[in-house]
């Protein structure tokens, strides 16, 4: 449960994030204080797997220290690892901007699960098809939402609806984009507890029949 500290932070990130929809970190901040239940059930859940219980051991981060991004690079961008390096570089995106310490965790299971959740948000772009524009950022929270019903994701989805949805006039996306990928993610396998270091050199394609995961039509993301 929020304290009253808490719940004023989280307001005060939301009108921040309202005001400038680049200030990851304190969409970070709402993640955290938010997120804190959920991610018990999802601890739970990521455990049930062996390639989960493999990552809560491991505990690997996609960060500059861990991952070689110049092999990626080397990768044709019809794998897994190319399409997502270049996803990266394509948008001026670094993976340390994700692999940020958690503040507001005390749990060190929940808090790792949690920065993975940041790190490997640019793996599921990768997945989707998904840019980085700002109507894009709220596309992806639908489907993280399908995902893992995150407070963050429901929040980003409706503020982000109101500022870059409605407010930009994007009619494709709010009448079958949101939906979409709200069913794509729902409809996926689980992909928090996936070890993705291990598939970087797999076709993209049978990555996505591998977790039943579909891309998102570019046409309702315009």
């Amino acid at each position: 449960m929020m304290t009253l500290r808490e719940a004023g932070r989280v307001g005060l990130a939301v009108v921040r994030v309202m005001r400038d929809s680049e200030l990851t970190s304190e969409i970070h901040v709402t993640e955290e204080i938010t997120g804190r239940a959920r991610f018990g059930d999802i601890l739970r859940e990521v455990g049930q797997t062996q390639e989960g219980r493999d990552l809560l051991r491991d505990r690997p981060e996609l960060c500059s220290e861990q991952v070689d991004y110049e092999a990626l690079r080397a990768l044709t961008p019809d794998t897994l690892g190319g399409a997502y390096i270049r996803h990266l570089d394509d948008n001026g995106l670094t993976a340390d901007a994700q692999a940020t310490d958690t503040h507001w965790v005390p749990d060190p299971d929940m808090a790792y699960l949690m920065r993975r959740f940041r790190q490997t948000h640019d793996v599921w772009h990768a997945l989707t098809g998904l840019g980085t524009h700002g109507h894009e950022e709220v596309i992806i929270h639908a489907f993280s939402w399908g995902q893992l019903r995150l407070p963050v994701s429901a929040m980003v989805v409706f503020f982000g609806t109101l500022k870059h949805i409605l407010g930009e006039a994007r009619w494709p996306a709010l009448r079958h984009g949101l939906h979409e990928a709200y069913e794509n993610g729902r409809r996926a396998d689980n992909l928090l507890p996936v070890y993705w270091e291990r598939y970087w050199e797999e076709p993209m394609q049978s990555i996505r029949e591998r977790f039943a995961v579909r891309a998102c039509t570019p046409a309702y993301v315009t």
